[in-house]
């Protein structure tokens, strides 16, 4: 399922969110960023090579999914390494619910 990803209320991209750890609720995909993204790209490359992912504590993470925002207990991750073209998203502690209607 296609999902935006915001900081703040700043879209910076979408990504086809997949189930990749039901039992944790997790979810992940390939980011595919906008130029909003270009702007903070090179402080969550940074929190990536301080702490191996920028997540909720660095920057307001949030994911829409069919126009819901989505609440995770366990936050959302952007993982980007400058030595690599793919850029990562991930969040984590969702219920099931929100994993069902990723596989309608």
């Amino acid at each position: 399922m296609i999902g935006q990803v915001y900081i703040e209320k700043e879209i910076i991209g979408e990504v086809d969110f997949k189930i990749i750890a039901e039992s944790m609720g997790v979810i992940g995909g390939n980011l595919i960023p906008n130029s909003n993204y270009l702007k903070y790209q090179p402080v969550i490359q940074e929190h990536f090579e301080r702490n191996g992912i920028s997540n909720i504590h660095d920057f307001k993470f949030r994911v829409i999914l069919d126009e819901i925002e989505l609440k995770p207990e366990g936050g959302i991750g952007i993982t980007d390494s400058k030595e690599f073209d793919e850029i990562f998203v991930e969040s984590a502690g969702l219920d099931q619910l929100t994993l069902d209607k990723l596989r309608l």
